[in-house]
């Protein structure tokens, strides 16, 4: 028996020429019975060996069999061995041929059979050589990287090597097993080498040695997390790999591996992984796996049942935070890799049949060595986004997938190099090498387009039904792991989704803008659908103008834009928040309707526009006007709305300054007790402003020959003719119109039949004025009345009444009913109060008689008039908050109206109430014919 040769030092190495290989071992000292030849703790530096992932090298008629790959025993650190062995060709072509077998992903029907003196090799499966191992009773078994003595060898990296057996002093067998994960364990193709042993007692001594050598000399610590993987579908099922990512020898010492999930804490431990885990080499690879074909630690299923997921795994001092990850990403699988490099590039050991990016017990980064003209690895940079469709999958007869749209700006390369980041979760781009030419499309679909032949991978990505933007997203170097974030501009949206179907996907030029129908695909196009998966041409985007029609905000909001009926292009509008709104108006169509989603009373045909949009910040809308081109921006607020909506009965037609807004006369069919008409032709309101800057009133349409005119009050009400001034401007005709008291306030009366409701106008005031009520003080006595003589005479108040809604009362001075009484306000100023005379410009508080010590604003004056009433019907029975106030005056035995609050007697009254401590003061320059004339205060302490 030829003498056993311990390899764990550096050979000589000599060449004979430039162009002939060097020897890699002793060749004088090899004949043609195989030799075992181990080595422990050294990386082999006397072989020069090609980088290959063959378990055989043949050369100068030397036959070596390694235990691992070639590329990776040369890498190795821990165990390893090869069997030498000279060999004629023609022999080392059917040992070449023998050991193809194990990359063979069937097992059936194949032979291979060679001896010779001492030894042979025989093909076979896993399951047949464990029937015969039953009938064995071996003296040493090493397999799994533990002796069957309990000597444990230690690897760089977590792959399985050959069974070694010793069956005899002098026989020796070594099972070769494949890499396929295709097949049962049992039908793994396997080769069983029998050869002559070598002294075995000096691999055992050599590997107690370097065990101790490394313990004494390690470092206390912890592994890094560095791959995970758990799909039941995949050959790989489930895994967890650990890396020493230290340049030197580390001891864990961790006797468990502890998950924490949802508040449970599991914990698992095993003599194997005690005795596996003590020492880990420098970039070792630790793997825990239920799968016993990667002969890494086993461990229970339950464990790695959550791999992928939120949940928490300790391994000593490190700490694995997990978080959410597709493992099946389409037809292919990822495993979750930390420090890695592109998918294609990634040195790989197992063989499956489907596509998987991931390489179970060995470092990460470890790439296949480099072959000539390779297409390079894809840089963030040059992946550019140039569409975005969220899908119509709802819909059954167009589900058309979601994606993601990608053009390669810059040179050919390879996409497997890149991952892609949406809302946290990693996509990497391809499993295998996916070139992608210069100006190239690629697609990341949510899912497939089948018989598109496109250049698209499926993601499980979570696209809302309702999308307004493309969401931000990240593209990154899977090897360098930098990134570049792609974010568009928060406050532009797109408005893809009419009726019930996404019909428009977002294209991205300069600025992205929903598709225009030109370069739209013309199959899609034909279904009202505007994209163009896979093909991306630079179009010329057309914007063109509307005009806001119609608008209403409640029950079920939606508004109207109009259009030249042939034009074609985007159109948009910003809302009050300064956030821009983008669709697509085709050409034919003449009105487009906005709201939340179809119903029946807005229609079926509708845009949606975000949730919120008609929130209470919902003030304005600006756009570019279809005629002038200009911008064009018009504003409400929340009185003006409730005002022309008639309590949100009806919807709002814009109109030119000073008018605003008219509504709408068309009765809904579809919803009872309103008035809108969405998407159809508009029919407006009548409405008259008087102007202020001009003479005579506006409307916004003819009157005709049609409407009732009249001018006076409640007291005598006359027929006045109109004067037309233009097409929309008249003025009345007040030439016989006599009421016989040039003081009296007076008003105009407007009846139509396009008017919702008469109108009218404060055409003439008194001189005395109503400006500040004080209705419900916190002592219900102290109410006030504040008028003021605006005219150029003096009044004397005592002719002058006050009159709520119920009772009339005569105006005297405080005095006169309280001769000995020295009143103040609530600050201790005081009045005039003996005089009723009011000169122009002057004041005065007409208050109940039982009040003192009343509040008084900062408008108060000590020359202020104190007016009280002669009884107490009405401000001394109490003012109640948004009733009607007069002020009128005693001529020549009429009474005539002086000054109103709520204005009872005009065809436009109105009430305005306030709370305990409130009062109202008139605004400057206001007339008082409106509540919002009037500010609210409140009494201040």
């Amino acid at each position: 028996m030829k003498q056993f040769l311990l390899i764990f030092i550096v050979f000589g190495v000599s060449c004979t020429s430039q162009n002939q290989s060097p020897f890699y071992f002793y060749d004088d000292s090899l004949g043609e019975v195989p030799e075992f030849f181990f080595e422990y703790g050294t990386k082999d530096s006397s072989l020069n060996l090609p980088d290959s992932n063959e378990l055989f090298h043949y050369e100068n008629g030397i036959f070596c069999v390694y235990s691992i790959p070639i590329s990776l025993y040369k890498l190795e650190l821990g165990a390893k061995f090869r069997i030498c062995s000279k060999l004629n060709e023609e022999r080392s072509k059917r040992w070449k041929t023998g050991f193809s077998l194990l990359k063979n992903q069937k097992s059936e029907y194949q032979t291979f059979f060679e001896f010779g003196k001492g030894w042979n090799l025989s093909f076979s499966t896993l399951g047949k050589w464990k029937e015969k191992r039953k009938e064995m009773d071996p003296i040493i078994e090493w397999k799994e990287q533990v002796f069957s003595t309990g000597l444990v060898t230690y690897q760089s990296f977590a792959i399985p090597h050959p069974i070694f057996l010793q069956k005899s002093n002098s026989e020796c067998e070594v099972v070769y097993r494949s890499y396929s994960l295709s097949n049962s364990e049992n039908q793994t193709p396997t080769i069983d080498f029998e050869f002559p042993c070598p002294p075995v007692e000096k691999v055992l001594d050599l590997v107690l040695s370097q065990n101790q050598n490394w313990i004494t000399s390690c470092e206390i610590g912890s592994p890094n997390i560095s791959e995970l993987f758990r799909h039941s579908e995949s050959d790989y099922l489930r895994y967890l790999e650990w890396e020493n990512t230290k340049d030197k020898v580390i001891c864990p010492y961790a006797e468990t591996l502890e998950r924490e999930k949802d508040g449970v804490t599991i914990t698992f431990q095993s003599e194997d992984f005690q005795k596996r885990s003590r020492v880990m080499l420098p970039h070792g690879i630790l793997l825990l796996s239920d799968n016993p074909k990667f002969q890494g630690i086993l461990i229970p299923k339950q464990f790695l049942s959550q791999l992928g997921t939120t949940e928490t795994i300790r391994f000593g001092e490190s700490v694995l935070y997990d978080a959410s990850f597709d493992f099946k990403q389409g037809e292919e699988y990822f495993a979750k890799q930390w420090r890695t490099t592109s998918c294609r590039d990634q040195k790989k050991l197992w063989e499956t049949e489907g596509y998987f990016c991931g390489n179970p017990g060995l470092p990460n980064y470890l790439e296949e060595n480099s072959i000539s003209n390779t297409i390079p690895k894809c840089f963030p940079s040059q992946i550019h986004l140039t569409e975005f469709y969220p899908g119509n999958e709802t819909d059954s007869n167009f589900p058309f997938p979601a994606y993601f749209e990608f053009r390669n700006e810059g040179t050919t390369c390879d996409l497997s190099s890149l991952n892609w980041i949406l809302n946290g979760n990693v996509y990497p781009f391809s499993a295998k090498e996916e070139i992608l030419n210069q100006n190239g499309i690629f697609l990341m679909t949510k899912e497939r387009w089948l018989g598109w032949n496109l250049l698209e991978r499926e993601k499980p990505f979570t696209i809302p039904k309702q999308m307004f933007q493309i969401p931000p997203f990240l593209i990154q170097s899977r090897l360098s792991e930098e990134s570049i974030s792609v974010e568009f501009d928060p406050n532009r949206f797109h408005l893809l989704r009419k009726g019930n179907q996404n019909r428009f996907s977002i294209i991205v030029q300069e600025k992205e803008v929903p598709h225009p129908r030109i370069q739209s695909d013309p199959r899609l196009l034909s279904y009202g659908f505007q994209l163009s998966p896979g093909v991306h041409e630079t179009n010329q985007i057309n914007f063109i103008g509307s005009s806001l029609l119609e608008l209403a905000q409640n029950p079920y909001p939606f508004f109207d834009f109009g259009f030249i009926e042939g034009e074609e292009g985007i159109g948009s509008f910003q809302s009050s928040e300064k956030k821009d709104y983008f669709y697509w108006k085709p050409s034919g169509t003449k009105i487009v309707t906005f709201g939340y989603e179809p119903n029946l009373c807005n229609g079926e045909n509708i845009y949606h526009l975000p949730s919120g949009f008609f929130g209470e910040s919902f003030k304005s809308l600006s756009y570019v006007e279809k005629i002038t081109s200009n911008n064009r921006l018009i504003i409400w607020s929340d009185a003006l709305i409730k005002e022309k909506s008639y309590d949100n009965t009806r919807s709002l037609h814009p109109e030119f300054a000073p008018i605003l807004f008219s509504s709408s006369m068309v009765s809904s069919f579809p919803c009872p007790g309103l008035w809108r008409s969405p998407g159809v032709e508009k029919i407006s309101s009548l409405e008259i402003v008087k102007l202020r800057d001009q003479v005579g009133y506006l409307a916004n349409s003819p009157l005709g020959n049609v409407g009732s005119f009249l001018f006076g009050n409640q007291r005598q009400k006359l027929p006045i003719p109109i004067l037309p001034l233009s097409d929309l401007q008249f003025n009345l005709d007040l030439t016989n119109v006599f009421s016989g008291h040039s003081e009296e306030q007076m008003y105009s009366y407007f009846s139509h039949p396009n008017l919702i409701k008469p109108i009218g106008f404060l055409e003439k005031k008194g001189p005395i004025q109503i400006e500040a009520i004080y209705p419900n003080p916190f002592l219900s006595q102290n109410e006030w009345v504040y008028v003021c003589n605006r005219s150029g005479n003096s009044e004397d108040l005592s002719s002058y009444l006050i009159e709520d809604e119920t009772s009339t009362d005569d105006l005297v001075s405080y005095q006169s009913r309280f001769p000995n009484g020295t009143p103040t306000g609530k600050n201790g100023k005081g009045f005039i109060t003996n005089d009723t005379v009011l000169p122009p410009s002057k004041c005065a508080w007409i208050v109940d008689p039982d009040g003192k010590d009343w509040y008084l604003p900062i408008f108060h004056s000590e020359s202020d008039r104190l007016i009280t009433v002669v009884t107490t019907q009405t401000i001394g029975n109490g003012i109640s908050s948004g009733e009607f106030l007069q002020l009128r005056k005693k001529s020549n035995g009429v009474s005539i109206l002086i000054s109103s609050f709520g204005h009872k007697e005009s065809a436009s009254n109105f009430r305005k109430t306030t709370s305990t401590g409130e009062y109202l003061w008139l605004k400057t320059n206001a007339e008082g014919t409106t509540p919002d004339d009037f500010e609210v205060y409140r009494e201040e302490n």
